[in-house]
């Protein structure tokens, strides 16, 4: 693993520029900051003797594993560790935070607490607990999962801030209008090709792509939103829909790439979403590819399943940001009675493999 350990540049300075300041504000003064940090940084704070060791190694792995679906390795998170004396001033602010103290006198078991906004607004902070090294080692081979999930469910939620309040006012007219339904994605994106019970919206960027779809069709049972279902009427609805710049040409899903299936479960739906992503290729044409992913909603009362998905098309360049972006974007699709988007359900949303 060739891991890079920062504490940036940026941080250090602004934690030497608060410290120098009078240290006498309170935790409701501090809250009025935002959180700082680039989208996917995360503070570790543990012990320094314990930076090196086999559980801070197994940590690193986990939280900096490559993110699912891209063409490229981009990490999940990148970390910045702290000691825990040295943890304050504003390295009290980053986005994301895991607290790790490990005290046989005082714990008897791993446990994980989190919290939102404790030291400044757009903020999770999660503790762990344990009585020893190898009891994190232990609990990360059944839980590591869930901890990962808390901290990209935070990520998804940031991104669902911003365009909760700023977006495409078209694509959210366009799709109220076609599909009763509502989406909030980012503002740039205005182009549109529509077709039948199919609508394609793009920023049209050349360099660096986000595209929306948005399409129906029949639903009888649970099979027609499993994985086989999902990619086959995927390849067939772009087939119909979209040509590329060469005659014949038209993007496809990539079956050569592990396709990544799983349910999403949000508080106020009763039937979890399909959700699918993986890489898209452009078939008989120019070289071009790209993540992917959507969310499938069924509305049994209709007979319809609904499709919403966000692409990404952004050559030599790293993807995450906008994939994640447009993946925010998915948690926002909703009845049109339902006029704003909270983002707040993406941080009630429970994840589990397959249907």
């Amino acid at each position: 693993m060739n891991l890079k350990y920062r504490i940036g540049l940026a941080l250090v300075v602004a934690a030497f520029t608060l410290a120098s300041c009078s240290s006498s504000s309170s935790k409701s003064s501090v809250l009025q900051q935002s959180a700082i940090g680039k989208p996917g940084e995360l503070m570790l704070v543990m012990e320094k003797e314990y930076f090196e060791s086999p559980m801070a190694l197994e940590l690193y792995d986990l939280l900096e594993e490559d993110a699912p679906a891209l063409p490229q390795s981009e990490p999940s998170l990148r970390i910045s560790r702290v000691p825990t004396p040295s943890f304050q001033g504003s390295l009290q602010l980053v986005r994301n935070v895991l607290l790790l103290d490990v005290d046989p006198q005082r714990y008897s078991k791993v446990s994980l607490k989190y919290s939102y906004d404790d030291w400044a607004k757009g903020q999770v902070v999660a503790r762990m607990t344990s009585p020893s090294p190898d009891s994190v080692r232990t609990y990360l081979k059944t839980q590591g999962e869930g901890l990962m999930n808390l901290f990209i469910r935070h990520e998804l939620f940031l991104y669902g801030e911003v365009i909760g309040k700023t977006y495409s006012q078209k694509a959210t007219d366009l799709t109220d209008s076609l599909f009763a339904h509502r989406i909030n994605v980012p503002e740039d994106i205005r182009s549109q090709r529509i077709g039948k019970d199919f609508l394609w919206m793009s920023n049209s960027s050349m360099r660096s792509r986000h595209d929306l779809l948005v399409y129906t069709y029949p639903y009888h049972s649970p099979k027609d939103i499993s994985l086989d279902a999902l990619v086959a009427k995927r390849d067939s609805v772009l087939k119909a829909n979209i040509s590329g710049e060469f005659e014949g040409s038209y993007p496809c899903t990539e079956q050569n790439y592990g396709l990544l299936y799983r349910r999403v479960q949000l508080p106020d739906e009763e039937m979890a979403r399909a959700e699918l992503r993986g890489l898209w290729k452009m078939e008989g044409g120019a070289m071009m590819g790209g993540p992917f992913v959507s969310h499938a909603v069924v509305d049994k009362k209709a007979g319809k399943v609904y499709v919403f998905e966000g692409f990404v098309y952004r050559p030599n360049e790293d993807k995450l940001h906008l994939i994640r972006m447009m993946e925010a974007a998915l948690y926002s699709f909703r009845p049109s009675s339902t006029k704003t988007f909270d983002p707040a359900i993406i941080l009630k949303a429970q994840y589990t493999k397959g249907f």
